[in-house]
């Protein structure tokens, strides 16, 4: 019969009393709350951002102190706060998901996935971060759990509470590694310029909190240690006045010193090496390298029916925008024109912070366009706002680059592929464009161009005679676009009727063919053409007869760019449309409100050193014919203009073409039903992930104790499988809260817990160990017999959810990964989770019995 059962005191310490050193932990965790959330603020810049620092690290507290005041176990007390945080993270961190149920339970869901994929995102995030979607999540994850941790490891009365620093300092250094790379402004402080105050203020508030919790903590233990002697009536001779003063002078200087220290050590320290936090260190996981060039399928745009048809609405005053770019181009490999392979893409917080003379558009995709490239007007202050069924989707594969150029979304697309496609709708708001003194007033530099792979381009160049400055560098573009020919396509065809007819009708046009293609090849032939021509014709011909080059944007654009790199400018290549507002181009038409394939233009953008980026026009002209003039032929003295030819083009012979004048055709659309069954599976298998990750630290625990129980029962040795029925009893009462001395014999620990049933396995253990003749395997049945029915027993007196608790309780785990100093058997040695003891049972003889 068993006795009754008694809580067990003292196993997870003992209850918390609020005393003075109770309020001195307090205390501290709640400076470390405040500079945290003080750290984290450059990272969001949002009062939301201070309600959730606040507010999650107090509710952690709370969680901490409730668990010492019911003396719960570090799992129970750990499961608590992990319900606390699935209660309060919608309302806290996502509180745009309170809008409806289907809302709440996404938000829910992005609680539970942030806390292993929130922190990615907050780094493919551009700081200040706002409130965009759940970037608050693993905030709150870092002030809810570490002011919890902190708290239970600060209330504890032994020097356990000590590691409660460490997890203070972590919680600061969330704010630090998930910020800015640049630091805060430097300040100068009795003259000595501190660079990044900011960040040293908080790295010295830490330390200084520390400091004084520890020191102060050691002071009032030792203050209740005297109070409890002199209640004892034992005498104490008072300290000496002149150490009670030494000890706090000594303090005083520690905090001094790390003061001083940190004002000195500063400006050494930035100078060391770069700034560089973990936002460096990771880029998205986006489809831009493995896009073919746009510059390459330029020509798309005015193949067939594409150079009517819809690429893209803008509804809303333009204002000063005048340019709305598809992708820009600052990557030249010799062959095409591509986005550098170390630019970095980012997400673009939803809310903009406080600006004057903004410009909202609304943007529809048309009919002729799909694909990862966002239109965009450049400047973009905060990330558009999609609309439709796709919008969540197309918000959250949004990506921006660096200088805020080009505009991706590589959200999963109907029918395959990502991107955009027709009729998706969104909102931007535009920062106002700069204004600046023009390209004119630039000051060009040493050439960073590979004149040995551009021979004729340089050669051109310097035949201009033009200073290498903006104006020169104006002056050239106007030459290269004046001598040039427009053309989009190599055959007069039914593909080119379309733009050939455009052209035609507005001012007359005589089709001349031309190939696609911008490599160094295609571009030096440009350059080429009018070398000859110019040595032919003279410098100071007349403009129409040194027309030479044919092509369009495609090519005009890449000579430009290199022309800009050989007069010591950086340049790009932008694809997009020119607005209303912009400078007429003749032969690229600006749009309105409908952007078509015939708006389709590329243009080059320069800039000196760090400068801002400026636009310049290259489309060549159409009104003027080349030229065609035979070596040593003697020139009009006064030529005309010649008629426009009306006569059929002949065929050219056929050639290589750099790239192709039409797109790549389209994905062959996938099956509708797997179209609708992937994204299921995914979030299907996606939850099942979570859900094992969730419990796996429970498996893990359920499996080791039931591989120790096996390890006992199933020994080879009787003795061995007796003295582990006696284990697995103690380790059964420890989870089940049974009061068990840790002191004395087996036989006197037993009878400590009131319950008869223990005395009798520990009567078999002490007889099988001692006795003249080794235990039989009867012994050693009867022994696991009692401990599965002492098991049986405290399971069914208790409730379902104390089962199991007793079940995924540590306590018995980590008391025998404690060390201890009792007396050990002769010959036998400590196995942690399996015997208490293991030797030879040949030693028995050797034992004093």
């Amino acid at each position: 019969m068993s006795g009754t059962r008694t809580p067990l005191r003292g196993a997870n310490g003992p209850a918390l009393r609020f005393s003075a050193l109770t309020f001195w932990a307090l205390g501290f965790v709640a400076v470390g709350i405040a500079l945290a959330t003080a750290a984290a603020w450059p990272v969001y810049e949002s009062p939301r951002a201070l309600v959730v620092g606040v507010a999650g690290g107090l509710l952690g507290m709370g969680v901490a102190v409730l668990a010492r005041m019911l003396r719960w176990g570090a799992l129970l007390a750990a499961l608590a706060a992990v319900a606390t945080y699935l209660i309060v993270a919608v309302p806290l961190a996502v509180p745009s998901a309170l809008s409806s149920v289907p809302a709440f339970l996404g938000g829910l869901r992005d609680a539970v996935f942030g806390v292993v994929l929130g922190w990615k995102q907050m780094l493919t995030l551009a700081p200040p971060l706002g409130e965009y979607q759940a970037v608050l999540i693993p905030f709150l994850v870092v002030m809810l759990f570490g002011g919890f941790l902190a708290t239970f490891l600060a209330l504890h009365p032994g020097r356990r509470a000590l590691a409660a620093v460490p997890v203070v300092a972590a919680m600061s250094v969330f704010g630090v590694a998930f910020g800015l790379s640049a630091t805060s402004s430097p300040v100068v402080v009795f003259g000595i310029e501190v660079p990044a105050p900011r960040e040293w203020l908080i790295g010295v508030g830490v330390f200084a909190a520390a400091l004084v919790w520890v020191i102060g903590r050691a002071r009032i233990e030792r203050a209740q240690a005297l109070r409890i002697v002199a209640a004892t009536g034992v005498s104490r001779r008072a300290a000496p006045v002149w150490l009670s003063i030494r000890r706090h002078l000594l303090a005083g200087a520690l905090v001094v010193v790390a003061l001083v220290a940190g004002v000195a050590a500063a400006p050494v320290a930035a100078g060391w090496t770069d700034r560089s936090v973990l936002r460096d260190e990771v880029e998205p996981m986006i489809v831009v390298q493995q896009q073919t060039s746009p510059l390459g399928s330029y020509r798309a745009w005015f193949a067939g029916d594409r150079l009517d048809e819809t690429v893209f609405g803008v509804q809303g005053d333009p204002g000063a925008v005048d340019r709305v770019r598809l992708v820009t181009l600052d990557a030249y490999d010799g062959n095409d024109f591509h986005i550098a392979e170390d630019d970095r893409f980012s997400r673009l917080p939803r809310t903009a912070g406080p600006g004057e003379g903004r410009i909202a558009l609304d943007i529809t995709v048309g009919d002729a366009y799909r694909g990862i490239w966002v239109p965009t007007p450049a400047g973009l202050a905060e990330a558009p706002a999609f609309a439709g069924s796709r919008a969540d989707a197309l918000a959250d594969g949004f990506h921006i680059d660096a200088d805020g150029d080009t505009a991706i979304t590589i959200a999963d697309a109907p029918g395959g592929g990502s991107g955009l496609v027709p009729g998706d709708r969104y909102s931007v708001l535009v920062d106002p464009p700069a204004t600046g003194d023009g390209i004119a007033s630039l000051q060009g530099g040493d050439s960073t161009l590979d004149a040995d792979a551009f021979p004729a381009l340089v050669e051109w160049a310097e035949m201009q005679e033009q200073p290498r400055t903006g104006a020169g560098y104006v002056e050239l573009i106007d030459r290269l676009r004046s001598r040039g020919y427009l053309s989009h396509a190599v055959l007069d065809d039914a593909a080119s009727a379309g733009w050939i007819a455009a052209l035609d009708g507005a001012e007359g046009y005589g089709f001349a063919s031309s190939y696609a293609g911008h490599s160094a090849a295609r571009i030096e032939e440009v350059f080429t053409a009018m070398v000859e021509q110019e040595r032919r014709a003279g410098s100071d011909a007349a403009p129409e007869l040194l027309v030479s080059a044919i092509g369009d944007d495609e090519q005009f654009s890449t000579a430009a760019a290199l022309l800009a790199e050989h007069w010591g400018l950086e340049s790009r290549v932008v694809i997009g449309a020119r607005l209303a507002g912009a400078e007429e181009v003749p032969g690229i038409p600006a749009c309105t409100e409908v952007c078509t394939g015939a708006s389709m233009s590329a243009w080059v953008e320069v800039r000196s050193t760090g400068g801002e980026w400026m636009p310049i026009d290259v489309t060549p002209q159409y009104a003027m014919l080349p030229s065609a003039i035979t070596e040593g032929e003697q020139l009009p003295e006064h030529p005309t203009v010649p008629e426009q030819p009306r006569s059929e083009a002949l065929d050219p012979p056929q050639a290589q073409s750099d790239s192709n004048d039409d797109a790549p055709p389209l994905e062959a659309p996938e099956s509708e039903f797997l179209a609708v069954l992937l994204p299921i599976l995914r979030a299907v298998g996606l939850g099942v992930l979570a859900l094992v990750l969730l419990t796996l630290p429970l498996l893990v625990l359920l499996i080791a104790k039931g591989r120790r129980a096996r390890a006992r029962r199933d020994a080879g040795d009787p003795e061995v499988r007796l003295a582990g029925a006696w284990e697995e009893l103690v380790d059964l009462y420890t989870d089940h809260d049974v009061a068990l001395q840790t002191q004395g014999t087996r036989v006197q620990r037993a009878r400590s817990t009131d319950r008869s049933a223990a005395v009798r396995p520990a009567v078999l253990v002490d007889r099988g160990i001692f006795a003249g003749h080794p235990p039989t395997d009867a012994d050693a049945a009867a022994a696991w017999q009692i401990v599965d029915d002492e098991r049986a027993a405290l399971s069914t007196a208790d409730s379902r959810w104390r089962r199991l608790v007793a079940r995924v309780r540590l306590t018995s785990l980590l008391s025998r990964a404690r060390p201890t100093s009792g007396p050990r058997f002769a010959g036998r040695r400590p196995v942690i989770g399996t015997l208490a003891v293991a030797g030879s049972p040949h030693d028995r003889q050797k034992e004093t019995p």
